[in-house]
């Protein structure tokens, strides 16, 4: 995350960090092994007991992803936490356009349906009318 700000007549910009791209690195492969699991992140959240906005921020890179929570994800996938982190980096040397990134594919799913069947989930019965829900914003 970039953020800029003034201090005495100059703009002082801050930059990303190696660990801050790693820790993006590392939430981009969380969210790609959650949906080739089949799952959402809602549902993810769910299943490993923390709030559905805190997976979002740990896979969208703005909060520093603690590792009982990436040891949650791979168990709940099935993928041993090592070859998370080993295909985020994979991942974060191809994005830096180094050639020698060797890419491991994610294992297909036959029982996944495409984008196109995405459904709406429910995460809780509510009494609160759906306009006055904001559940759906996260989607």
């Amino acid at each position: 995350m970039t953020a800029s700000w003034r201090r005495a007549g100059a703009i002082v910009t801050h930059v990303k960090t190696p660990a801050e791209h790693y820790n993006a690195a590392v939430g981009r492969q969380l969210r790609a092994e959650i949906g080739a699991a089949g799952s959402s992140i809602a549902a993810m959240a769910r299943e490993i007991g923390i709030a559905r906005s805190a997976l979002d921020n740990y896979v969208t890179g703005k909060r520093a992803i603690p590792v009982p929570v990436v040891y949650a994800v791979s168990a709940a996938v099935d993928v041993e936490p090592y070859m998370v982190l080993s295909r985020a980096e994979e991942r974060l040397r191809a994005e830096a356009g180094r050639r020698s990134a060797t890419i491991t594919p994610l294992r297909p799913r036959s029982d996944v349906p495409g984008t196109r069947d995405n459904r709406p989930e429910v995460a809780f019965d509510s009494d609160v009318a759906h306009g006055d829900d904001t559940d759906d914003l996260y989607d």
